[in-house]
Protein backbone atom coordinates (compact mmCIF):
# COMPACT_ATOMS: atom_id res chain seq x y z
CA UNK A 1 0.00 0.00 0.00
CA UNK A 2 2.67 2.74 0.58
CA UNK A 3 3.92 1.84 -2.90
CA UNK A 4 0.86 2.34 -4.36
CA UNK A 5 0.28 5.56 -2.16
CA UNK A 6 2.86 6.98 -3.17
CA UNK A 7 2.43 6.22 -7.24
CA UNK A 8 -0.97 7.11 -7.16
CA UNK A 9 0.82 10.94 -5.60
CA UNK A 10 3.21 10.91 -8.58
CA UNK A 11 0.56 9.98 -11.04
CA UNK A 12 -2.37 12.45 -9.31
CA UNK A 13 0.10 15.13 -10.11
CA UNK A 14 0.86 14.62 -13.84
CA UNK A 15 -2.92 14.77 -14.54
CA UNK A 16 -6.14 16.46 -15.39
CA UNK A 17 -9.58 15.08 -14.97
CA UNK A 18 -12.97 15.38 -15.24
CA UNK A 19 -15.96 14.22 -13.12
CA UNK A 20 -19.88 13.36 -13.36
CA UNK A 21 -22.18 13.87 -10.08
CA UNK A 22 -25.71 13.58 -9.66
CA UNK A 23 -28.34 13.40 -6.64
CA UNK A 24 -31.44 11.14 -7.22
CA UNK A 25 -33.50 12.84 -10.11
CA UNK A 26 -31.11 16.29 -9.98
CA UNK A 27 -28.18 17.25 -12.65
CA UNK A 28 -24.98 18.64 -9.98
CA UNK A 29 -21.88 20.00 -11.39
CA UNK A 30 -19.02 19.21 -9.69
CA UNK A 31 -17.17 15.47 -9.07
CA UNK A 32 -14.01 14.19 -8.14
CA UNK A 33 -10.92 14.02 -10.65
CA UNK A 34 -10.05 10.01 -11.24
CA UNK A 35 -7.04 7.77 -12.24
CA UNK A 36 -5.92 4.75 -12.51
CA UNK A 37 -6.97 1.79 -10.03
CA UNK A 38 -4.53 -0.17 -7.81
CA UNK A 39 -5.11 -3.57 -7.67
CA UNK A 40 -6.26 -5.48 -3.91
CA UNK A 41 -6.96 -1.46 -2.69
CA UNK A 42 -10.24 0.33 -2.27
CA UNK A 43 -12.79 0.57 -5.05
CA UNK A 44 -12.91 3.63 -7.21
CA UNK A 45 -15.80 5.30 -9.14
CA UNK A 46 -18.69 7.42 -8.31
CA UNK A 47 -22.07 7.22 -10.12
CA UNK A 48 -23.98 10.03 -11.40
CA UNK A 49 -27.66 11.31 -10.54
CA UNK A 50 -28.41 10.36 -7.22
CA UNK A 51 -27.96 6.75 -5.29
CA UNK A 52 -25.62 4.22 -4.31
CA UNK A 53 -23.68 1.98 -6.44
CA UNK A 54 -23.23 -1.45 -6.08
CA UNK A 55 -20.57 -4.31 -7.75
CA UNK A 56 -18.21 -6.79 -7.22
CA UNK A 57 -14.83 -7.46 -8.60
CA UNK A 58 -12.40 -5.15 -10.11
CA UNK A 59 -13.14 -3.28 -13.18
CA UNK A 60 -11.51 -1.05 -15.58
CA UNK A 61 -13.14 1.19 -17.60
CA UNK A 62 -13.56 5.23 -18.51
CA UNK A 63 -16.48 6.84 -20.44
CA UNK A 64 -17.30 10.66 -20.40
CA UNK A 65 -21.55 11.66 -20.38
CA UNK A 66 -23.07 13.99 -21.64
CA UNK A 67 -25.63 16.68 -20.33
CA UNK A 68 -29.16 16.64 -21.44
CA UNK A 69 -32.31 15.48 -19.45
CA UNK A 70 -32.84 12.86 -17.32
CA UNK A 71 -34.35 9.50 -19.01
CA UNK A 72 -36.87 7.53 -17.91
CA UNK A 73 -37.71 4.13 -15.70
CA UNK A 74 -35.20 1.37 -15.49
CA UNK A 75 -34.46 -1.98 -13.82
CA UNK A 76 -31.53 -3.71 -12.09
CA UNK A 77 -29.22 -5.72 -14.44
CA UNK A 78 -27.57 -8.42 -13.42
CA UNK A 79 -28.09 -12.38 -14.38
CA UNK A 80 -28.65 -12.49 -10.41
CA UNK A 81 -31.73 -10.97 -8.42
CA UNK A 82 -32.66 -7.52 -8.69
CA UNK A 83 -32.73 -5.83 -5.46
CA UNK A 84 -34.19 -2.82 -3.89
CA UNK A 85 -31.07 -1.51 -2.04
CA UNK A 86 -31.21 1.09 0.83
CA UNK A 87 -32.36 4.88 -0.62
CA UNK A 88 -34.22 3.41 -3.60
CA UNK A 89 -31.35 2.12 -5.57
CA UNK A 90 -31.10 -1.28 -7.30
CA UNK A 91 -28.69 -3.48 -6.62
CA UNK A 92 -28.43 -6.93 -9.30
CA UNK A 93 -26.29 -7.31 -12.23
CA UNK A 94 -26.55 -5.33 -15.84
CA UNK A 95 -29.44 -8.08 -16.50
CA UNK A 96 -31.65 -5.72 -14.70
CA UNK A 97 -31.31 -2.95 -17.57
CA UNK A 98 -31.79 -5.68 -20.09
CA UNK A 99 -35.12 -4.51 -22.40
CA UNK A 100 -34.94 -1.15 -20.52
CA UNK A 101 -35.78 1.77 -22.28
CA UNK A 102 -34.63 4.85 -20.74
CA UNK A 103 -34.85 7.70 -23.84
CA UNK A 104 -32.34 9.77 -24.87
CA UNK A 105 -31.25 12.42 -22.45
CA UNK A 106 -29.80 14.38 -25.45
CA UNK A 107 -32.96 15.00 -27.37
CA UNK A 108 -32.48 18.76 -26.84
CA UNK A 109 -28.78 18.65 -28.04
CA UNK A 110 -25.77 19.18 -25.88
CA UNK A 111 -26.25 22.41 -25.04
CA UNK A 112 -26.10 26.14 -25.58
CA UNK A 113 -22.09 25.96 -25.50
CA UNK A 114 -19.72 23.58 -26.15
CA UNK A 115 -16.50 23.75 -24.30
CA UNK A 116 -13.89 21.68 -26.23
CA UNK A 117 -13.61 18.64 -22.98
CA UNK A 118 -9.96 19.27 -21.14
CA UNK A 119 -7.38 16.69 -21.87
CA UNK A 120 -5.94 13.74 -18.47
CA UNK A 121 -3.72 11.54 -17.44
CA UNK A 122 -4.40 8.21 -19.44
CA UNK A 123 -2.97 6.22 -15.79
CA UNK A 124 -1.14 3.21 -15.70
CA UNK A 125 -4.31 0.89 -15.75
CA UNK A 126 -4.85 1.11 -19.65
CA UNK A 127 -5.53 -2.67 -21.00
CA UNK A 128 -6.51 -4.19 -24.48
CA UNK A 129 -10.49 -3.37 -24.47
CA UNK A 130 -13.12 -5.24 -26.23
CA UNK A 131 -15.80 -4.39 -28.55
CA UNK A 132 -19.35 -4.18 -26.57
CA UNK A 133 -21.64 -2.11 -24.76
CA UNK A 134 -22.18 -4.15 -21.57
CA UNK A 135 -19.03 -4.44 -19.83
CA UNK A 136 -19.62 -5.89 -16.34
CA UNK A 137 -19.41 -9.50 -16.97
CA UNK A 138 -21.29 -10.39 -14.27
CA UNK A 139 -20.30 -8.66 -11.28
CA UNK A 140 -23.13 -6.61 -9.47
CA UNK A 141 -23.23 -3.35 -8.17
CA UNK A 142 -25.75 -0.06 -9.12
CA UNK A 143 -26.60 -0.64 -12.56
CA UNK A 144 -25.39 2.01 -14.55
CA UNK A 145 -26.56 3.24 -18.21
CA UNK A 146 -23.88 5.41 -19.12
CA UNK A 147 -24.88 7.89 -21.93
CA UNK A 148 -22.02 9.82 -23.92
CA UNK A 149 -22.38 12.10 -26.72
CA UNK A 150 -19.70 13.10 -29.23
CA UNK A 151 -20.09 16.42 -30.33
CA UNK A 152 -17.91 19.14 -32.37
CA UNK A 153 -17.34 22.82 -31.12
CA UNK A 154 -20.49 24.13 -32.87
CA UNK A 155 -22.15 21.73 -30.79
CA UNK A 156 -23.00 19.34 -33.84
CA UNK A 157 -22.64 15.77 -33.26
CA UNK A 158 -19.38 13.54 -34.76
CA UNK A 159 -20.34 10.76 -36.54
CA UNK A 160 -18.35 7.43 -36.08
CA UNK A 161 -16.75 8.72 -33.19
CA UNK A 162 -15.41 5.56 -31.13
CA UNK A 163 -15.24 6.41 -27.18
CA UNK A 164 -13.28 3.72 -25.18
CA UNK A 165 -13.85 3.77 -21.10
CA UNK A 166 -12.14 1.61 -18.61
CA UNK A 167 -13.05 1.41 -14.55
CA UNK A 168 -12.04 0.00 -11.61
CA UNK A 169 -14.66 -2.46 -10.08
CA UNK A 170 -17.22 -1.69 -7.46
CA UNK A 171 -16.00 -3.64 -4.40
CA UNK A 172 -12.69 -3.17 -4.17
CA UNK A 173 -11.58 -0.71 -6.67
CA UNK A 174 -9.29 -2.74 -8.80
CA UNK A 175 -8.63 -2.68 -12.59
CA UNK A 176 -9.13 -5.50 -15.19
CA UNK A 177 -6.65 -7.04 -17.29
CA UNK A 178 -3.16 -7.55 -18.71
CA UNK A 179 -2.38 -4.07 -18.11
CA UNK A 180 0.02 -2.70 -20.56
CA UNK A 181 2.42 0.35 -20.48
CA UNK A 182 4.47 1.83 -17.92
CA UNK A 183 3.60 0.11 -14.55
CA UNK A 184 3.48 -3.49 -13.14
CA UNK A 185 0.07 -5.49 -13.21
CA UNK A 186 0.31 -5.65 -9.25
CA UNK A 187 -0.52 -1.33 -8.88
CA UNK A 188 -3.83 -1.98 -11.04
CA UNK A 189 -5.05 -5.35 -10.55
CA UNK A 190 -3.14 -6.12 -7.14
CA UNK A 191 -2.08 -9.16 -9.17
CA UNK A 192 -5.67 -11.26 -8.34
CA UNK A 193 -5.47 -14.15 -10.97
CA UNK A 194 -9.26 -13.10 -11.35
CA UNK A 195 -8.53 -9.52 -12.36
CA UNK A 196 -6.06 -10.37 -14.27
CA UNK A 197 -7.72 -12.79 -16.57
CA UNK A 198 -10.65 -10.44 -16.95
CA UNK A 199 -11.50 -7.16 -18.70
CA UNK A 200 -14.65 -5.63 -16.76
CA UNK A 201 -15.50 -2.18 -16.83
CA UNK A 202 -13.29 -1.84 -19.97
CA UNK A 203 -15.19 -1.91 -23.90
CA UNK A 204 -15.73 0.52 -26.76
CA UNK A 205 -18.36 1.92 -28.79
CA UNK A 206 -18.55 3.57 -32.06
CA UNK A 207 -21.09 6.38 -32.64
CA UNK A 208 -23.72 6.27 -35.36
CA UNK A 209 -24.85 9.69 -37.34
CA UNK A 210 -25.91 10.91 -34.05
CA UNK A 211 -22.69 10.85 -32.39
CA UNK A 212 -23.91 8.81 -29.23
CA UNK A 213 -22.66 5.88 -27.41
CA UNK A 214 -24.14 3.56 -24.90
CA UNK A 215 -22.57 1.45 -22.32
CA UNK A 216 -24.07 -0.70 -19.85
CA UNK A 217 -22.33 -1.43 -16.63
CA UNK A 218 -22.24 -1.27 -12.45
CA UNK A 219 -21.20 2.33 -11.09
CA UNK A 220 -17.58 1.83 -9.82
CA UNK A 221 -16.25 2.11 -6.74
CA UNK A 222 -13.22 3.52 -5.04
CA UNK A 223 -10.30 2.76 -4.21
CA UNK A 224 -7.44 4.60 -1.65
CA UNK A 225 -5.85 8.18 -2.98
CA UNK A 226 -8.09 9.06 -5.63
CA UNK A 227 -11.23 10.54 -6.45
CA UNK A 228 -14.39 8.15 -8.05
CA UNK A 229 -13.26 8.51 -12.06
CA UNK A 230 -13.73 6.80 -15.27
CA UNK A 231 -11.71 7.04 -18.04
CA UNK A 232 -12.53 7.51 -21.27
CA UNK A 233 -10.51 8.24 -25.38
CA UNK A 234 -12.58 9.13 -28.06
CA UNK A 235 -11.20 8.56 -31.55
CA UNK A 236 -12.18 9.05 -34.82
CA UNK A 237 -10.96 7.15 -37.54
CA UNK A 238 -7.33 6.60 -36.51
CA UNK A 239 -6.90 10.14 -34.68
CA UNK A 240 -7.07 10.75 -31.27
CA UNK A 241 -8.77 13.56 -29.84
CA UNK A 242 -9.35 13.46 -26.41
CA UNK A 243 -8.20 11.42 -23.47
CA UNK A 244 -9.20 12.25 -19.89
CA UNK A 245 -11.67 11.77 -16.89
CA UNK A 246 -15.02 11.66 -16.17
CA UNK A 247 -16.21 12.07 -11.96
CA UNK A 248 -19.17 12.46 -9.82
CA UNK A 249 -20.78 14.73 -7.44
CA UNK A 250 -19.88 14.22 -3.89
CA UNK A 251 -23.17 13.70 -2.20
CA UNK A 252 -24.09 11.45 -4.61
CA UNK A 253 -21.29 9.30 -4.19
CA UNK A 254 -21.99 9.38 -0.52
CA UNK A 255 -24.93 8.62 -0.98
CA UNK A 256 -24.18 5.33 -2.99
CA UNK A 257 -21.34 4.31 -1.49
CA UNK A 258 -22.87 4.58 1.82
CA UNK A 259 -26.26 2.77 1.76
CA UNK A 260 -25.33 0.30 -0.84
CA UNK A 261 -23.74 -3.35 0.66
CA UNK A 262 -21.34 -3.76 -2.37
CA UNK A 263 -19.34 -0.80 -1.59
CA UNK A 264 -17.67 0.46 0.87
CA UNK A 265 -18.72 3.44 2.83
CA UNK A 266 -16.82 6.74 2.69
CA UNK A 267 -15.90 6.88 6.22
CA UNK A 268 -12.91 3.88 5.34
CA UNK A 269 -9.59 5.00 5.53
CA UNK A 270 -8.18 6.14 2.04
CA UNK A 271 -11.53 7.71 0.17
CA UNK A 272 -10.65 11.07 -0.89
CA UNK A 273 -13.01 14.02 -2.11
CA UNK A 274 -13.14 15.53 -5.63
CA UNK A 275 -11.23 18.24 -3.66
CA UNK A 276 -8.37 16.49 -2.87
CA UNK A 277 -7.83 14.56 -5.54
CA UNK A 278 -4.39 15.53 -7.38
CA UNK A 279 -5.83 14.94 -10.87
CA UNK A 280 -9.20 16.70 -10.11
CA UNK A 281 -7.36 19.71 -8.89
CA UNK A 282 -7.16 22.33 -11.38
CA UNK A 283 -10.01 21.36 -13.47
CA UNK A 284 -13.49 23.32 -13.85
CA UNK A 285 -15.26 20.56 -12.26
CA UNK A 286 -18.63 21.45 -13.75
CA UNK A 287 -17.37 20.52 -16.81
CA UNK A 288 -16.22 17.40 -16.00
CA UNK A 289 -18.91 16.32 -13.88
CA UNK A 290 -21.77 13.53 -15.67
CA UNK A 291 -25.24 14.73 -14.75
CA UNK A 292 -27.29 11.65 -13.47
CA UNK A 293 -30.85 10.37 -12.43
CA UNK A 294 -32.41 7.62 -10.74
CA UNK A 295 -34.87 5.69 -12.79
CA UNK A 296 -38.04 4.55 -11.73
CA UNK A 297 -36.61 0.59 -11.40
CA UNK A 298 -33.98 2.23 -9.15
CA UNK A 299 -31.40 1.82 -12.09
CA UNK A 300 -28.68 4.72 -12.42
CA UNK A 301 -29.08 6.99 -15.58
CA UNK A 302 -25.34 8.63 -16.01
CA UNK A 303 -25.03 11.18 -19.21
CA UNK A 304 -22.40 13.56 -20.45
CA UNK A 305 -21.42 15.29 -23.84
CA UNK A 306 -17.81 15.49 -24.57
CA UNK A 307 -16.52 18.22 -27.06
CA UNK A 308 -13.29 17.59 -29.37
CA UNK A 309 -11.89 19.70 -31.70
CA UNK A 310 -12.29 18.48 -35.19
Amino acid sequence: MTTRRRLLKSFGALALAQACSGVPGTDLDGGTAGGSAAGGGSAGGAAAGGGTAGGGATAGGGATAGGGATAGGGATAGGGAAGGAAGGWASGTTALLAGKNYGNPFAGGAGPTCTLFAASTRGPCHAPTLVRRDVSEGLTGLPMRLELLVVNAMCAPVPNASVEIWMTDAALGLYSGDIDGNMSDAFCTGNNPTAVAARWGRGVQTAGADGRVTFDSYFPGWYGGRATHIHFEVTVGTTSYVTSQLFFDEAFKANVYNTQPVYRPTNQAGYVTNANDGVANGLTLSEVVCRTAMQSDGNLLAWKAITIAQ
